[in-house]
């Protein structure tokens, strides 16, 4: 019988935090209610007043996706061609994209809420329940955004619209749609290493990943005379514990923010998958191999060293032999005229200017387990990300109204959704002859500089980026595997009220049952204590809100 797994990602936000968010912003609203109000205005007085207020450019503090630690160059011609259009003057919220929840939690906390915020690394219920978030009832988005509404509506095959935005019936966000989202996360394998190693094809059985960890590990893959390498480390456990289940993160790490926990719905009841006993049996391996020197000992602290989130620092320095929890166009080599490759495999090129794709480097699906199933690569789907609306945005309209109108735009006018991507023509990026887009821009920090991608809201015509990315989807094709794809619950109270703890106790004993800290029957305890610390309570919720 096929097993039906759906996953849903919970995530976190501190109480404390958005309490002291209340607070301050609380205090900010009381200021200005005590303020001596201006005389009425009557008749034409009113009406020029009106008018002047229409014209004044309407201020939107900006914290949605993509979020970088450096700000759009105030004189970009992105962001001022979009402020004229919209007749706005934006702020965009900046931090690191690896603490980007940390860093806004802590300006939130002082009183300062954006307009808009991506809901990842957030706890809907928690935003909800401390003033942060704003209903914004789907009718209202159905009258104010009807073509994005009815892309929504129209793409929407698992009836998962708007579900990650709910909260107790009401929706407090917008569903973002992208058609990369129906591609599984990838594996990066070093296509060179395999060949050094004697393996003439990319592994596709656990144990055939086995035979290449081991070989990556003691065989001297990358001919430097040293014993220097490993096979691999955080991001690749994905697909090991994939081999037995649905996948219970998509990193174990042991910095903050933790990953978020997944959850299945199988046989109509929600389930913690970092408890089923499956993953035993993954931690079980995992841990057979740190203990045999396979896995690099800096898993802990994650392979990206900071900058830009989806590289493998521990992979582009020649340390790990495969890598994972990419998607395919951060590697894509240059495919069309002018095209400059994926962002991170230009950092790839930084240190190994001759590589090649399918020589140096390739693209794998997520490695087969006992049962010949593959869960070890996330889906995030059409839907696969929300962005909140908060109290500042539903209390102003205009600013709610602007909201909404550049969202409809995106999937409207083709002009705006390129402006918004891609930036200015022939500047930020050119038109090849056979209609795909090459970009001009060098890096990431560049590209959030122009302000490129910064407004595109993670919401995609499927038409137009088929059509501009041909080449790019061929290859997305042909390495597209299986995974755990999403099941997008609503939120929760349980899941604001335990989440965090759940996270850091998840994390904690995974990582001490691979490193040997702890043996792997402690994994039994494990499951005992995070059922008793609200794991229990949270697939009750979740169960009964989906009957």
């Amino acid at each position: 019988m096929k097993r039906n797994v759906i996953r849903h990602v919970g995530s976190w936000v501190s109480t404390a935090v958005l309490v002291g968010s209340l607070t301050a912003c609380s205090s900010s609203a009381g200021t200005t209610a005590t303020s001596s109000p201006a005389p009425a205005a009557t008749g034409a007085t009113a009406t020029a007043t009106s008018a002047a207020k229409n014209d004044t450019p309407v201020t939107i503090e900006w914290a949605g996706y993509n979020i970088n630690d450096v700000a759009p160059d105030p004189n970009s011609e992105v962001l001022q061609e979009l402020s004229k259009r919209f007749n706005a003057k934006i702020n965009v919220w900046t931090a690191d994209s690896q603490k980007y929840s940390e860093v806004f939690n802590v300006r939130m906390a002082s009183g300062e809420i954006p307009d808009i915020l991506r809901l990842k690394g957030f706890e809907l219920s928690k935003l909800v329940d401390s003033g942060v978030a704003a209903e914004i009832p789907v009718d209202m988005i159905k009258q104010k955004a009807p073509n994005y509404y009815k892309l929504i509506k129209d793409n929407d095959t698992s009836g998962s619209a708007f579900r990650s935005s709910m909260y107790k019936g009401k929706n407090y966000g917008l569903s973002a749609f992208q058609l990369d989202g129906t591609y599984p996360t990838s594996l990066v394998w070093r296509m060179d290493w395999l060949k050094n190693v004697g393996i003439t094809k990319v592994p596709e059985t656990l144990a055939e990943f086995e035979d290449a960890m081991y070989k990556f590990t003691n065989n001297d893959p990358d001919k430097n005379g040293k014993k220097d390498t490993y096979g691999l480390s955080s991001t690749a456990m994905q697909t090991v514990l994939g081999a037995f289940g649905p996948i219970p993160t998509d990193v174990i790490k042991g910095t903050t923010p933790y990953s978020a926990l997944w959850y299945t719905v199988k046989d109509n009841k929600v389930l913690m998958d970092a408890i089923q006993p499956e993953m035993k049996e993954g931690l079980k391996l995992l841990a057979k191999w740190y203990k045999d020197g396979v896995i690099d000992p800096e898993f802990v602290t994650g392979e990206n060293k900071g900058g830009y989130w989806a590289t493998s620092h521990a992979f582009i320095n020649n340390r790990v032999g495969v890598t994972g929890n990419v998607m395919f166009y951060h590697w894509t080599p240059p495919l069309t005229e002018g095209d400059k490759g994926g962002p991170v495999y230009q950092e790839f090129l930084k240190v190994k200017p001759d590589a090649k794709y399918d020589e140096t480097w390739t693209l794998g699906k997520a490695i087969k387990g006992p049962d010949g199933k593959a869960y070890g690569a996330n889906i995030w789907g059409y839907n696969n990300e929300t962005l909140v609306i908060t109290k500042n945005a539903a209390k102003d309209p205009r600013k709610l109204d602007t909201i909404l109108k550049m969202l409809d735009t995106l999937v409207t006018d083709k002009d705006y959704y390129m402006l918004a991507n891609y930036g200015i023509k022939d500047k930020d990026y050119v038109i090849n002859a056979d209609g795909s887009v090459a970009s001009k821009l060098k890096n990431p920090t560049e590209t959030a500089q122009r302000g490129v991608g910064t407004f595109g809201m993670y919401t995609q015509n499927p038409d137009v980026a088929k059509q501009l990315f041909k080449a790019k989807y061929v290859v997305a094709d042909k390495t597209k595997g299986t995974g755990t794809p999403p099941s997008y619950l609503p939120s929760v109270e349980a899941s604001g009220k335990y989440t965090a703890d759940l996270q850091k106790l998840t994390t904690e004993n995974y990582i001490k049952i691979i490193t040997g800290e702890q043996s792997v029957d402690s994994f039994d305890d494990y499951v005992k204590k995070a059922r008793a610390a609200g794991a229990n309570e949270i697939e009750k919720q979740y169960t009964d809100v989906i009957k």
